[in-house]
């Protein structure tokens, strides 16, 4: 038997053997993963390893019974010359990455090294080959059609172009952006929550209304967009209260507390409206100064009433 120093040494089995180690208890100074190690104090590593293997039933790749074969380098190699990492007579205490090292333990360094170096040539000679003969397969083999080539297909593209409306129509067949919607559309329409026109009225009405607004207001800020640029002046310009226009022919207006009331069971805020009792709510809304005031919006009667003052 060689000594350690010129790379030999007992085998895994002696070394068990001299330590009286029980079947299913590992070598001491084994750090690969042991379930619930850590929660195990007052023990030896050997006992404690021995009775964890019965409770948990580790396994191991291989079952040794009776001695165990010495593994046999099939490789040759590489010397130990130039810049190359993985050599053979690897020096101790190099720190670097060793390929499957980590997976061998209870053998010196030099031998557990050279047989690591050993599995991974192997391993990476075999990949080689095997990617070789994929490549050599699929350049034995005749390239595939493709499909776009194939005149049925052309046909039945057509058909299905004859049978089905192209964009064009799916174009001329949209809904205008101002028709309502049918009863029961989930879906966002503009100007009917945040403002009175969707209160009192039957749904089809009150986005029929919302709709109308919106293309209004939409036309009016184009025609604004269209002018050419005009003097910016201090003030407020003059609004013909009675018909609520801000430009001839536009019916645009952001007062959203009308002057006739609002509608019952109107649920959104009404300034000190729950300091008023005794009437009707038509009435109550009326008699509001935020309902009977003359402005564009109860903003502007704000701005006023300060002014005036």
């Amino acid at each position: 038997m060689t000594t350690i120093s010129t790379g030999g040494g007992p085998t895994l089995e002696q070394r068990r053997a001299f330590a009286g180690l029980k079947d299913g208890s590992e070598v001491p100074g084994y750090k690969g993963y042991i379930p619930q190690i850590k929660y195990r104090v007052g023990g030896t590593y050997g006992n404690d390893t021995n009775s964890l293997s019965q409770e948990y039933g580790m396994k191991r790749a291989t079952t040794i019974i009776g001695p165990c074969e010495p593994e046999i380098i099939c490789n040759e190699l590489p010397k130990t010359d130039g810049d190359k990492k993985f050599t053979e007579k690897m020096v101790p205490g190099y720190t670097g990455y060793v390929p499957r090292l980590m997976f061998r333990y209870g053998g010196t360094y030099r031998h557990d090294c050279d047989h690591s170096i050993d599995n991974f040539i192997t391993n990476r000679d075999s990949y080689a080959v095997k990617q070789d003969e994929v490549l050599r397969h699929t350049k034995a083999n005749p390239k595939l059609t493709a499909i776009s080539y194939d005149p049925d297909v052309k046909n039945k593209l057509n058909r299905y172009r004859d049978m089905h409306p192209t964009p064009a129509t799916l174009v001329a067949d949209k809904r205008p952006m101002v028709e309502p919607p049918i009863p029961g559309y989930q879906g966002y329409i503009p100007r009917i929550n945040p403002t009175e026109v969707g209160l009192g009225q039957r749904y089809h009405c009150s986005t029929n209304s919302g709709l109308d607004l919106f293309a209004r207001e939409q036309s009016h800020h184009k025609a604004i967009n269209c002018d050419p640029p005009r003097p910016i002046t201090l003030g407020s310009p003059k609004v013909d209260f009675t018909t609520s226009n801000t430009r001839p022919g536009v019916d645009y207006s952001t007062r959203l507390y009308l002057r006739d009331g609002m509608v019952p069971r109107y649920t959104g805020y009404i300034p000190q409206r729950r300091y008023v009792f005794g009437n009707t709510y038509g009435d109550e809304t009326r008699g509001l100064e935020v309902c009977a005031h003359n402005s564009n919006n109860f903003g502007s009667f704000q701005r006023s009433k300060s002014m005036a003052l």
